[in-house]
């Protein structure tokens, strides 16, 4: 036997000793005293008997047992309110936290191939497809499409942003090489004739309205009135020139008609004087703003006459050769990446120094620029040199991944200023450090408490804060499927991709506000005030809002139960309904998933679908039904929770408008969850989650994965327990981001551990 093995053995025994000790310690002397009075044989309720594990052992063999208890104490269903002693705050986290790291897959983790579980170990940690058109359009000033180009990132513990998933495949590599030379050219275009650039659309692209057309050879010819189109993208602002190469087959007294235009909106109409044989160029100016533009040109005046005794004057028609965009005609503007780093002031070899720290978030030696400069080779000028250089520095590891070396003897190191910038950076802006954090770091500003939350705060008041919205706070609250979700046009003949969008940003721009605000945590389930603009207003019913614009506004007395807090908003409702209806063991499951961070196990093989049959419906309301499925024990287990919290939400349709009926039926919101807990509708709901601290430790909980990038072990939420009870009982927001980032987990490198 290899000598290592013993030590091994040794460490696994040692390993497994602790977790029976914990068991042992922490969570039976729980279950003895809060928990097997009422759950133990003869009769034990629920048909749940705790008093049967004699240690750990035993307990293990319950697979079934377990998630069942992680989600009646994690919603506070048990032990019921009426019972004269409840755990408290430690005891309930010790019982939580085994069953977290004993069953990952079935009551912690969001499946197996989401990253383990509370691994600290070594993998390398890719930006993601946010973080790196933030870092692009913050450093270089170039807005790259990273999310239309590259594929979907992986997700884990309903994050992005975990380390495990995030992959490197040869697809996305290949992307990434495509997208350095474009984002480099972009910031640092050629100069001189070459900026002028033409962008001409032949024949064979062209669209046209008409059936009636026909391609031939190098044109298009157009027999009646009817419109030929292309679609070209401008990288910058500035003046063009559309051109259009036509001729005509001439009848009649006038000449062919031609209507150039850009976007629907028409620029010039001009005589098309030349024969097709012959044809000629016809241009109009026009100012555009980047992006992608349509450009057309269109056949005005047809003229037939087969009656007509000259063969030549009996049919006018129009022939397009091709439509061509060039410029931008005025003087070349300098980009945002010139503007910066004063590129045409200085050396390429001084702008380098300046921004390949950056972009590498480390010191860049002499030596090393020297050679990204050499790239281009000796015959090229200062412009290429950077511009070669720029693309290298952006395909490199060293700006693609997050590199923090392990330790390598001791379990952990703290983490180095650049390190603490780069995952501040990450935290709070989806992007990487500025080059005002690393100075701070450099200067030891983020290793002193008081001048790294000072740093923080001003980070947070930053406008690069609302990526905090715009990424941790859509997918925390699963927003994501609302841009998948298409709503029956014939049931929901009012939603649509304006309200839609509406939607998704009032939760941004709300979560963004408790935030910057400083507001308290229950602010995000209990306010007076949301975002609308008209179709939203109009669809919650709220006076007096006009226009497209989203602005604050303060929600009626009369409705601020409606729509006070997220519960209320029409962006979750709709996410957690199906196409045809409301789904109450989605909004179930969508709150002890995200609001709760309790995420229920998946369905058992072999359950039965709930009856949709027209018949079905016009039986028995949804409710009726649901409690008829929950009959069978099998499937009560699980829906009795979900259910339960769904049917609150039901006074919400499937898009998030108020109700009172459903189907003919009465709305019925009371909610029954296991332990004789009782409230209805959705302020009893928002009641029942602020009645006890699970709401504020599921936010952290999430808050922690997403800082983190991984999953959470025992020790993370044990620490992250100490962390609640040094704060108030109703933190705000920003106190909770600030409680995160004391963590040690979060300011410490860890060595890769064993899989637990």
């Amino acid at each position: 036997m290899p000598a290592a093995l013993p030590a091994l053995f040794l460490a696994a025994f040692s390993a497994a000793a602790q977790q029976e000790d914990v068991f042992a310690e922490r969570v039976a002397p729980v279950l003895e005293r809060h928990c097997v009075d009422c759950h133990a044989e003869p009769g034990p309720a629920g048909e749940l008997d705790l008093s049967a594990f004699a240690d750990e052992s035993a307990a293990l063999l319950a697979t079934d047992v377990w998630p069942r208890v992680r989600r009646q104490l994690a919603t506070a269903a048990m032990p019921p309110p009426t019972v004269d002693e409840r755990p408290d705050a430690s005891e309930l986290a010790a019982v939580l936290d085994w069953i977290e790291e004993r069953f990952p897959g079935e009551a912690g983790s969001r499946g197996a191939d989401s990253g383990e579980a509370g691994s600290r170990g070594t993998t390398l940690r890719r930006l993601n497809r946010d973080e790196y058109r933030h870092a692009l359009l913050d450093l270089l000033g170039v807005a790259y499409p990273a999310h239309e180009l590259f594929p979907a990132d992986g997700v884990g513990h309903g994050f992005d942003v975990v380390g495990d998933v995030l992959s490197l495949s040869p697809l996305l590599y290949e992307k990434l090489f495509e997208a350095a030379e474009h984002v480099a050219r972009t910031a640092l275009p050629p100069e001189g004739e070459e900026r002028l650039g033409r962008r001409r659309i032949g024949p064979t692209e062209l669209d046209s309205t008409l059936e009636k057309r026909r391609r031939q050879g190098d044109l298009v010819v157009l027999y009646s009135n009817g419109r030929v189109s292309g679609t070209v993208r401008v990288e910058r602002a500035g003046e063009y020139v559309l051109r259009v190469r036509a001729g005509e087959q001439h009848a009649g007294p006038d000449f062919a008609a031609m209507e150039i235009a850009v976007d629907g909106r028409p620029l010039a109409r001009v005589a098309v004087e030349a024969h097709h044989d012959d044809p000629r160029d016809h241009e109009a100016r026009v100012a555009l703003d980047p992006g992608a533009h349509v450009v057309s040109a269109a056949f005005l005046n047809d003229y037939y006459r087969p009656e007509a005794e000259d063969p030549q004057d009996r049919d006018r028609n129009l022939a397009i050769f091709w439509i061509e965009l060039v410029g931008p005609l005025d003087a070349p503007r300098a980009t945002p990446f010139e503007r910066a780093w004063r590129v045409t002031e200085r050396p390429a070899r001084d702008v380098l120094a300046d921004v390949a720290p950056l972009l590498w978030r480390s010191p860049v030696d002499r030596e090393m620029r020297e050679r990204l400069l050499a790239l281009a080779g000796d015959e090229a000028d200062d412009r290429e040199r950077l511009h070669q250089a720029l693309v290298a520095l952006l395909v490199s590891p060293r700006f693609l991944f997050r590199v923090e070396p392990p330790p390598e003897t001791r379990p952990w190191r703290p983490l180095s200023g650049p390190e603490r910038a780069t995952r501040l950076a990450a935290f709070l802006w989806s992007s990487v450090p500025d080059a005002a954090l690393l100075a701070a770091a450099a200067d030891g500003a983020l290793d002193v408490p008081a001048s790294f939350h000072a740093v923080v705060d001003g980070m947070l008041a930053d406008a690069r804060a609302s990526r905090l919205a715009t990424s941790f706070a859509v997918q925390w609250l699963e927003l994501r499927r609302l841009d998948e979700l298409e709503p029956d046009p014939a049931r929901f003949p009012t939603f649509d991709d304006e309200l839609r969008t509406a939607m998704r940003r009032e939760t941004e721009l709300f979560f963004e506000a408790v935030l910057r605000e400083d507001r308290r945590v229950s602010e995000l389930l209990r306010a007076d005030f949301t975002f609308l603009n008209e179709r939203l207003a109009e669809h919650y019913g709220v006076p007096g809002v006009t226009g497209a614009h989203l602005r604050r506004v303060a929600l009626p007395v009369h409705l601020a139960g409606e729509r006070g807090g997220l519960l209320g908003h029409a962006s979750v409702l709709t996410a957690t309904s199906s196409p045809l209806r409301t789904s109450p063991v989605l909004r179930g499951k969508w709150v002890l998933d995200a609001l709760l961070a309790t995420p229920s196990a998946p369905p058992p093989p072999g359950v039965g679908v709930l009856d949709e049959s027209a018949a079905a419906r016009d039986a028995a309301s949804l409710r009726e039904r649901l409690e008829a499925h929950r009959a069978d024990a099998v499937c009560a287990v699980c829906h009795a929770p979900m259910d339960g919290l769904g049917f609150a939400l039901e006074p919400y349709d499937a898009i998030g408008r108020w109700r009172e009926t459903d189907g003919g039926f009465p709305i019925d919101a009371r909610a029954e969850l296991p332990g004789d807990v009782r409230f209805e509708g959705p302020e009893g709901l928002r009641e029942h989650l602020l009645g006890n601290s699970a709401f504020l430790r599921g936010l952290a909980c999430r808050l922690a994965t997403f800082a983190l990038g991984r999953g959470l072990g025992t020790e993370d939420r044990a620490e992250l327990d100490w962390m609640l009870a040094e704060l108030p009982a109703d933190p705000t927001l920003r106190a909770l981001v600030h409680g995160i980032l004391d963590l040690q987990a979060w300011g410490r490198r860890y060595r890769e551990e064993p899989e637990r």
